[in-house]
């Protein structure tokens, strides 16, 4: 009775030790993402609008080994309907698209290797997990389709762009991940929250942030004084003007208020690329994230805090 007793309490402790290092999800969306920064390709900038980028020569080979499967017809493509595409349609999609745009008349032959510098943005099927024990964040791509872009004008404030989707591809796992090619550059975007799938997560993330049980940091990525800091961010401070009709004065008074889990509608995360040129699979490797909650009709403001995924935190 008493082996019985211990075998059903060992078991317990490794089922609740299981289940918090268990992954739930957060999301399973569509979720664009631009590759192409203007102001870094030509001024070495970075634009707050947009911090999305990979450099040129990565971006260009991360086409390259896409455009190659396509050409030689090592990998079917399909449309957003999952509906599969003939080669030549999409070759006169692009044909017509870049003349209509740049007045330009692009041969089959060469079409491909033209097109790859353009390729500015890619939309992903994927699905997003995280783990309660540690608010690791993980990915796993399940589709995605190339865009192809033209800027036509850009300032710090907006760009102005046409933009085509190519195709989709519905990479098949493999396991000869030996010649993977690894894209240094940190592609930085906002992923956004819905409620109520959010809720689970962002109510983890305000217990285990505000009860101390783990360590964040400072969004440039420096590290908190006090706690009391971190508590503060918490808190929502606005200024407004109150009129006091007695005094007939105008004076600046101070509203505060606390901000609650569905308050978070988005994160910014930084995350690493990879791709297998042998399957087509990207792979994603979360570094960090940033919390985003909504600060009026139009913009989202910074919780003022970084999180980082498990190996890369100090």
């Amino acid at each position: 009775m008493r082996k019985i007793l211990t075998f059903a309490l060992s078991l317990l402790a490794v089922c609740s030790l299981k289940a918090q290092y268990m992954t739930h999800s957060i999301e399973h969306e569509f979720h664009k993402v631009g590759v192409f920064n203007p102001q870094w390709e030509t001024e070495h900038t970075l634009n707050p609008k947009k911090y999305e980028h990979i450099t040129a020569y990565f971006r260009e080979e991360l086409a390259k080994i896409i455009f190659s499967a396509v050409k030689e017809k090592r990998v079917k493509i399909y449309d957003e309907r999952k509906r599969e595409l003939n080669l030549d349609s999409v070759e006169k999609k692009i044909i017509d698209f870049e003349k209509q745009y740049s007045g330009k008349i692009l041969g089959k032959d060469t079409l491909w290797e033209y097109i790859a510098p353009f390729v500015g943005a890619f939309q992903f099927e994927e699905f997003v997990n995280y783990t309660y024990q540690d608010l690791a964040l993980e990915k796993k791509v399940k589709a995605y389709c190339p865009y192809m872009v033209r800027y036509r004008a850009f300032t710090g404030e907006s760009n102005d762009s046409v933009q085509l989707p190519l195709f989709w591809i519905f990479p098949q796992e493999s396991s000869d991940t030996a010649s993977v090619f690894h894209i240094p550059d940190t592609v930085i975007s906002v992923h956004p929250l819905r409620y109520p799938n959010q809720m689970p997560f962002c109510t983890s993330l305000f217990e285990l942030v505000k009860s101390n049980k783990i360590k964040v940091f400072k969004p440039e990525g420096g590290e908190f004084a006090t706690l009391r800091q971190i508590e503060d961010l918490f808190v929502i401070k606005n200024e407004y003007v109150y009129f006091d009709e007695q005094t007939q004065q105008e004076s600046i008074k101070t509203a505060f208020s606390d901000l609650m889990p569905e308050d978070i509608i988005a994160i910014r995360i930084g995350e690493g690329w990879e791709i297998n040129p042998a399957s087509l699979e990207i792979y994603k490797q979360v570094y960090y994230y940033l919390p985003l909650y909504q600060y009026d009709a139009e913009r989202f403001g910074q919780l003022g805090l970084r999180i980082y995924n498990k190996n890369y935190r100090h």
